[in-house]
């Protein structure tokens, strides 16, 4: 598959501090987690819960949660506004089943699997009725190393710019989370209030929704929820993939 429009989406990491934040506050029922949560125009709602305390620069872990028509082909959300070089956490229903990928896109190419990026499933993850919700602990979705090999933190401090896209189209293999998928049909952007998410009840609602200790959660019709934390496919290291798409000799970097 290729990103297109969205992959060109650059501007506005540095000064977000002006932006309008577009997300509100939301508490989940189901887990009893006070996320904020941004209601896309496109029927996807994005949330966000974060620790009290975080410290300038360092990463930080995130609870998200996605909650989508099932019908969509899948999800995908972008940690740093744009669909190249940050993390993107991609989700789609398997029948009654929320599978995830954790992918990274170095171009107008289909996302590689990015490991560094990993998901512990919390409750409030499944399919009931028409709708999925996927709910999880990320530990690498707040940080990573840039295209210019340089360490990126999202700041926690002012409004975040995230971005999404999605498909209509269903992914080639449902049940393989390294599986490919096509073009997007639809993208977006948008603020997000993180000071507004941050709770000191963060290491609470993990405890209370950690699931089995198989990374395996009941589904909200009961049935098993396949979690799926490191993609399949080859292992990489990232700043070499990095320095070989720049054409970066590491050796002659100042």
């Amino acid at each position: 598959m290729k990103w297109l429009s969205i992959a060109t989406v650059t501007a506005g990491l540095a000064g977000s501090a002006a932006a309008q934040a577009e997300s509100v506050p939301y508490t989940d029922a189901e887990t009893g987690i006070a996320f904020q949560s941004y209601p896309s125009a496109d029927g996807v709602e994005f949330r966000v819960a974060l620790p009290a305390t975080i410290e300038a620069g360092k990463p930080y872990d995130v609870i998200l949660q996605v909650e989508a028509p099932k019908s969509l082909g899948w999800i995908g959300w972008a940690w740093a506004g744009q669909m190249t070089y940050n993390p993107l956490t991609i989700i789609w229903a398997n029948g009654d089943q929320v599978m995830h990928s954790s992918r990274m896109a170095f171009g107008y190419s289909s996302p590689t699997a990015y490991p560094d990026a990993t998901y512990q499933i919390l409750k409030g993850t499944g399919v009931k009725g028409d709708t999925l919700k996927f709910t999880a602990l990320c530990k690498g979705c707040s940080s990573w190393t840039d295209f210019t090999g340089e360490p990126f933190t999202v700041d926690a401090s002012q409004e975040a710019r995230f971005a999404y896209a999605f498909s209509a189209n269903p992914v080639a293999a449902p049940a393989d989370n390294g599986t490919t998928f096509t073009i997007h049909d639809g993208v977006g952007h948008w603020y997000h209030d993180l000071p507004g998410a941050k709770s000191a009840s963060f290491a609470d609602w993990v405890a209370k929704n950690t699931v089995g200790a198989n990374g395996t959660a009941p589904g909200m019709n009961g049935t098993a929820v396949l979690s799926a934390t490191r993609p399949r496919g080859a292992p990489f290291r990232f700043m070499e993939r990095v320095r070989r798409d720049l054409g970066v000799d590491a050796r002659n970097r100042a």
